[in-house]
């Protein structure tokens, strides 16, 4: 099959944004009902991205540093996350989840885990091995991007849904 790169690009346009659409309403329904969405989005960022600054989580929740600081200051408050200083640069402060933390975004990862593997499990295992290696291939085109922090790698490995 010849398909024009464009015509792979819409199909991306169209499925990438309704499978985050599903995904984000499953977390929605699994995440704690004290959690704001922003904080689980900030609490799933940190779990992904642990010692990231505040101004990483500020840009990828798109919000202003003070509002993050407040944010984040809910999170430090119910002991999901904690401050710590840069032992390098004092006036950095590196941002990690607590074991809660860490409970909370484990836990609601494995949910979403078991949805996607309920999803996929009435595919066939060709399809879903087509669908492994699509995974796998548009990792590749996409790992030139910037890592979500600014400028400070953190965790390289990407996440694995299996313990």
């Amino acid at each position: 099959m010849n398909l024009p790169p464009r015509d792979c690009a819409a199909e991306l346009l169209e499925v990438v944004p309704l499978m985050m659409r599903v995904i984000r309403a499953k977390v929605r329904a699994h995440s704690s009902p004290e959690l704001s969405m922003p904080q689980f989005r900030a609490l799933a960022f940190l779990g992904r991205n642990e010692g990231a600054m505040l101004s990483d989580v500020a840009s990828f929740l798109v919000l202003t540093l003070s509002a993050t600081s407040r944010l984040v200051d809910g999170l430090v408050t119910t002991n999901l996350v904690t401050r710590e200083s840069d032992p390098l640069d004092r006036r950095k402060i590196a941002l990690r989840l607590t074991a809660s933390g860490q409970k909370k975004f484990d836990a609601a990862r494995e949910a979403t885990a078991d949805f996607l593997t309920e999803r996929v499990a009435d595919v066939s295992a060709e399809e879903r091995a087509c669908i492994t290696d699509s995974m796998r291939i548009l990792r590749g085109i996409f790992s030139d991007v910037p890592p979500e922090t600014n400028g400070h790698p953190l965790n390289a490995e990407p996440a694995s849904i299996e313990n």
